[in-house]
């Protein structure tokens, strides 16, 4: 049985799916734990819309490395001249 573990939390459902597609597409495996569905109580007060992201034990330190990269800005060539 795998253990899963928190690799971040994020705010709100649009967020999350965002950043569980961009996993998924890195060949991560992905499930989402929310605080409280967000079909019963979609507004962002007081963590009720926080959406955990939970990877697979064993996955947890290459997920880490995607995500630096998900949140890293590219650096823009242009600007450096």
């Amino acid at each position: 049985m795998e253990k899963w573990v928190k690799l971040t939390t994020v705010w709100g459902e649009t967020k999350a799916q965002l950043l569980k597609g961009f996993l998924e597409a890195e060949g991560f495996q992905v499930r989402l734990r929310y605080h409280v569905p967000p079909t019963v109580y979609p507004v962002t007060v007081d963590g009720l819309a926080e959406v955990q992201i939970l990877v697979p034990e064993e996955d947890l330190p290459a997920a880490q490395e995607a995500l630096k990269a998900f949140q890293t800005p590219p650096e823009d060539d242009a600007l450096a001249d």
